[in-house]
């Protein structure tokens, strides 16, 4: 069931200039009482419930999320210096973005922090703790978060360099029933995922499973898999020869 929650434009003024006043204020002690000669980091503070917040913003949660999730993101810039992600600690940031996300169900905007920001850091623990918070919120609602676990994906193959962890992200993509929308190439992950790995015949099997189930419609999608099937096929022969 959705929740009621107060329009953004709908909210009493003197409520919103709070809201605003309050983060401003925030803000500016934050930048002010460090000099650029003696800056030393600020850690991440833990987040209040998410009742608090709620309450506390009289019914816009989508107002309490915005000016939260601009907290969040001026973290990394402290007296005017960023600071490395690799700095963050990863699981309270985690918890950040769930916040965010429970506070503004409408919105994309945590996970997408999630895929295309916080995902720059260099340290594989972290990445591997923040590719955990996207999987988990993916599943949750598939259809709202297809292209983050799409690029979350990627970003465990080629960032992250776990090609099985790649493989288990893809698989929940293509194991979707057909109602969640989604374009083939996003559905078709697992299977160029498996022509890496050298899974030739298992690629090989899902692809002809896919072409026997009548679901692909699409002439350029049939195509594709088509070639797709051929050239496994080729490399599978090729591998075995060897």
């Amino acid at each position: 069931m959705r929740r009621s929650e107060r329009p953004f434009l709908q909210v009493p003024l003197p409520i919103l200039l709070g809201f605003i006043s309050i983060f401003i204020v925030q803000v500016f002690v934050h930048q002010s009482f460090q000099s650029d000669r003696d800056v030393e980091y600020k850690p991440l503070a833990k987040p209040l419930s998410p009742g608090i917040y709620q309450g506390f913003s009289m019914g816009s949660y989508q107002l309490a999320s915005y000016l939260l999730t601009m907290r969040l993101q001026l973290h990394d810039n402290q007296a005017g210096r960023h600071v490395a992600y690799e700095a963050l600690n990863y699981p309270l940031l985690i918890e950040w973005l769930v916040l965010l996300g429970d506070l503004n169900i409408e919105s994309e905007y945590p996970m997408m922090l999630a895929s295309r920001v916080y995902s720059q850091t260099r340290d594989k623990k972290q990445l591997k703790l923040l590719l955990g918070y996207i999987d988990k919120t993916f599943k949750k609602n598939p259809q709202k978060h297809w292209r983050r676990q799409a690029e979350a994906t990627v970003i465990a193959k080629h960032q992250l360099g776990d090609k099985t962890l790649a493989l288990t992200m893809a698989k929940s993509l293509t194991e979707q029933p057909e109602e969640i929308l989604m374009p083939r190439w996003a559905r078709d992950m697992q299977f160029l995922l498996l022509g890496d790995l050298n899974e030739f015949e298992s690629a090989i099997a899902l692809i002809q499973a896919l072409l026997q189930s009548g679901s692909i419609v699409d002439p350029d999608e049939h195509r594709f898999l088509q070639e797709k099937l051929l050239l496994f096929q080729q490399n599978l022969s090729e591998y075995q020869q060897n």
